[in-house]
């Protein structure tokens, strides 16, 4: 049975299939400077992995950063774990634009490897799911997938018996003269996206365990002992270590207004009200954040009176707000001063897609964002980034090598990379009741700033 999700604005198809051109490049001849890129090994979680709208699959694996950033290099055999169709996770289709933005899911798939049995490590060890531990955790995967309900513990790591315990290992046993660590997203990220009521905490800082991210002191102390590992068994590998985004700034967190139009007298604005984890209900703030998981009830009704409020987990409230960005200053931090302990370059990922939220981002005249499809770099999860989006956080780690290695690699030009798949029909202007929906717009501030107008 197909899922659906009604988006709750409507766009055009021409700001949906737009294509971009390449970014301005270095000057002079390409070279590789002092960097040896005849293996590299990637480091990661689903970011890493190439995971888009909701699944890992090998359409969107061929476009993860690492794999371009390697074909960017030259480096040769960059295996990675490749999903056939339909993949494996709750893969979303964008269906139709009209009357507005349709997403299906067919429900949860899984996939094997086509190259399963490749006899060592993948390159890319992009695990989705990965939280800053699995660096260096040992402990055994299968019972890691059961605890965890993550299937991708065997089908990334596979034989730990032969190719090492823990992702760490694992990279090493490759002896990759190139090296990027990407981890850490999750320790915060899936506080945030539960609405403030999960986390990966261990409980050592007084509160819960996993009811808050990951504790500072806990996330230093396995960074400093995975980059210790790295640098003791590798020490002639160059390593690049990004660091991590402003979580709210990511379309599950900013697509959905904190009001809505009345759907029976547009010209009214309709407040939204959450219960908070005290129990507490109130009107929805503008320091707050609605998740996109509450579309679905928003178009039932539920949140719109203070009698049926949104729960928790489908709203981040600005206590829940502040507890987030401290935790990426925090890692970001301590990923900086590790980096630079052990002569690590750093990719300031976070900068840059800080940028693109507050400024948006041009290549040769076309526009991008981080606004929900339209913007060209998030894909239809809203936390993924699409092709494109992959592409820009591969430039981003090539900036870097230019700048650490005295290099000249060429960019990767968006218009070689595939945007966001067309919608499969453009729609006829009627919906399935089955399908009715609120069709809520933004308000026209948030609707213009869409289309880069301030």
């Amino acid at each position: 049975m197909k899922k659906s999700l009604n988006i709750l604005w409507m766009m055009t198809a021409a700001v949906l299939l737009m294509s971009a051109c390449s970014e301005d490049n270095p000057v002079g001849d390409p070279n590789l400077g002092t960097i040896d890129a005849t293996t590299y090994v990637a480091i990661g979680n689903s970011l890493t992995a190439g995971y888009q709208s909701g699944a890992l699959y090998q359409d969107a694996q061929l476009y993860s950063y690492p794999n371009l950033l390697a074909q960017q290099l030259g480096s040769v055999g960059f295996e990675q774990p490749l999903m056939p169709l339909p993949g494996t996770g709750e893969l979303r289709t964008l269906q139709t634009l009209s009357p507005s933005p349709l997403i299906t899911s067919n429900g949860i798939t899984q996939s094997i490897p086509t190259n399963a049995t490749l006899a060592r490590p993948y390159n890319n060890l992009g695990l989705p799911g990965a939280i800053i531990y699995d660096a260096i955790d040992e402990s055994d995967i299968l019972l890691r997938a059961q605890q965890r309900s993550n299937p991708f513990y065997m089908f990334i790591m596979r034989d730990q018996q032969n190719f090492g315990k823990s992702l760490v290992d694992q990279a090493i046993m490759l002896n990759p003269t190139l090296l990027s660590f990407w981890l850490g997203n999750n320790d915060v990220l899936g506080y945030a996206a539960s609405g403030g009521v999960k986390g990966t905490n261990t409980g050592v800082g007084g509160d819960p365990a996993g009811t808050m991210p990951t504790e500072r002191a806990v996330f230093q102390q396995i960074v400093q002992g995975a980059f210790a590992k790295l640098k003791a068994a590798l020490p002639n590998t160059k390593v690049l270590v990004a660091n991590i985004p402003d979580v709210t700034s990511i379309p599950f967190f900013t697509t959905v207004p904190r009001s809505i139009p009345n759907p029976t007298n547009p010209t009214q604005m309709l407040d939204i009200y959450y219960r908070n984890k005290a129990g507490n209900v109130g009107k929805v703030g503008e320091n707050d954040y609605i998740l996109l998981t509450a579309q679905e009830q928003l178009q039932k009704g539920i949140g719109l009176t203070p009698n049926a409020p949104l729960e928790s987990q489908y709203v981040l409230d600005n206590t829940e707000v502040s507890v987030t960005l401290q935790a990426v200053t925090d890692y970001n931090t301590i990923l900086m001063t590790e980096a630079e302990r052990n002569g690590f370059v750093l990719v300031d990922v976070n900068s840059a897609l800080g940028d693109l939220a507050a400024n948006g981002y041009f290549a040769a005249g076309e526009g991008y964002s981080t606004a929900f499809i339209s913007g060209g770099f998030f894909s239809l999860d809203g936390i993924h980034m699409s092709n494109r989006g992959a592409a820009f956080v591969a430039n981003l780690f090539i900036a870097a090598l230019n700048r650490a290695y005295g290099a000249n690699i060429r960019y990767i030009p968006f218009n070689t990379i595939p945007g966001i798949a067309a919608p499969l029909s453009v729609g006829t202007g009627k919906r399935p009741a089955s399908l009715w929906t609120l069709d809520m717009q933004f308000p026209t501030g948030n609707l213009l700033s869409i289309f880069g107008v301030k």
